[in-house]
């Protein structure tokens, strides 16, 4: 076996040559590689000191490769990566070397641009800086905005030393446009001074501060029921029927704090004292100093006065009725007791003579008999009771 290698390993190492020669050529025909630029390949920062803030106006870079043909269909800038070392850089403007690599084996990188880049370096600095409270808009009508606290009043600003350098106070902005009630909210405070691509690059603590506005109403309008301030007696015998009121509701305006506490609005008192009769009053209303109708408007209160009913009892003498000729007529008890109900002032002026209470003799020739008694009453009153209801009619010849 030995000699079989000493033999012929000339030829069999001619055959590996040939027949890489061979997988060579026939790959190079088949797929052969191909040059191509690659743009937009991010520019990464790494062993950034912690104390320093390293930024670069070169982001990307572009890369020459070869690869196979058929490699490139699934190239894309993620297979390749571009870093710089930042571990040793101090502040100023430093130069420093990029470096390209691909993830994928069968790329060969032939050039990349640019080869390397100025990084700016700037150190980490903080300092404690006022918050401002800025308003915009304005609240509506009868609203007043008072003076904002903001709490905490001071933040720490953190960032490059160049753009903390130019930071003296930080920002709140606030809206008040429509703005009806107290404010009393956290925002977030910005850095002022500097433009929005460094104010991105600064941390401000705490992230957030509270800023409270009171918001007061100066004048505030409230519809309420008007409510009528009558007073006294109407004359004897009459009551009050009703009241009425006209508007029944009035709009107010005035300081918002009395407003709340009002559900109604009294009139001016109305004396009503010996009223026989409906009346109509013209008055006023009864506000507080704070407070004003919006608007002239007049309030009618009108007074509707009835009679007020009762009852009387007066003492009746029952007439005979239907007489006979030659005889004699005797009611006992003589009078009975009448009780009239109805308006009372046409029972105060009722007189015994006023009412008719007989009995009836009909076919009475002698001899006595309990007869019921009847009674009239006055237009506007009612009978409603007769003691006793039946008398005594005792009849006799006028000759015995």
């Amino acid at each position: 076996m030995v000699s079989f290698l000493r033999t012929n390993l000339a030829w069999m190492l001619l055959s590996l040559v040939l027949s890489t020669a061979l997988w060579v050529f026939v790959t190079f025909r088949v797929d052969p590689e191909v040059l191509h630029t690659l743009s937009n390949i991010p520019i990464q920062i790494q062993e950034q000191p912690k104390t320093m803030a390293v930024e670069s106006d070169t982001l990307a870079v572009q890369v020459v490769v070869s690869a196979p043909n058929d490699v490139w269909t699934q190239l894309k800038p993620d297979n390749f990566r571009a870093v710089v070392d930042a571990s040793k850089v101090t502040p100023g403007l430093q130069q420093v070397d990029v470096k390209v690599t691909s993830t994928d084996p069968r790329v060969r990188i032939e050039s990349y641009e640019p080869s390397h880049i100025f990084l700016k370096v700037d150190p980490l600095v903080s300092k404690t800086v006022p918050v401002q409270v800025i308003t915009s808009g304005t609240v509506p009508n009868f609203y007043d905005s008072g003076t904002p606290v903001v709490n905490p009043s001071m933040v720490v600003v953190n960032g490059p030393k160049q753009i903390i350098d130019e930071i003296t106070s930080v920002a709140v902005r606030v809206s008040l446009d429509g703005v009806t009630h107290s404010i009393d909210q956290g925002y977030a405070p910005v850095p002022l001074n500097v433009s929005d691509t460094d104010a991105k690059r600064v941390t401000i603590t705490p992230e957030q501060v509270r800023v409270q506005v009171p918001i007061d109403q100066r004048l505030m309008y409230k519809t309420v029921p008007v409510q009528p301030d009558v007073q006294g007696t109407p004359a004897l015998g009459y009551q009050l029927i009703a009241i009425q009121v006209d508007p029944q509701t009035v709009t107010l305006v005035g300081d918002p704090q009395t407003l709340n506490q009002m559900t109604t609005v009294p009139t001016q008192t109305i004396d009503v004292t010996g009223a026989d009769g409906d009346r109509a009053y013209n008055t006023s209303l009864q506000l507080p100093g704070t407070v004003a109708m919006s608007g002239s408007q007049s309030v009618v209160v009108r007074v509707l006065v009835g009679t007020a009913n009762g009852s009387k009892t007066i003492l009746v003498s029952p007439q005979v009725t239907n007489l006979g000729a030659n005889l004699t007529y005797t009611v006992n008890p003589g009078a009975v007791n009448v009780t009239l109900s109805g308006p009372i002032p046409v029972l105060n002026r009722i007189q015994p003579s006023d009412v008719t209470a007989t009995v009836d003799a009909t076919g009475m020739t002698g001899g006595s008999q309990q007869l019921t008694v009847q009674v009239k009453s006055p237009d506007l009153l009612k009978v409603v009771g007769v003691q006793p209801q039946k008398v005594t009619l005792t009849v006799r010849s006028a000759n015995g």
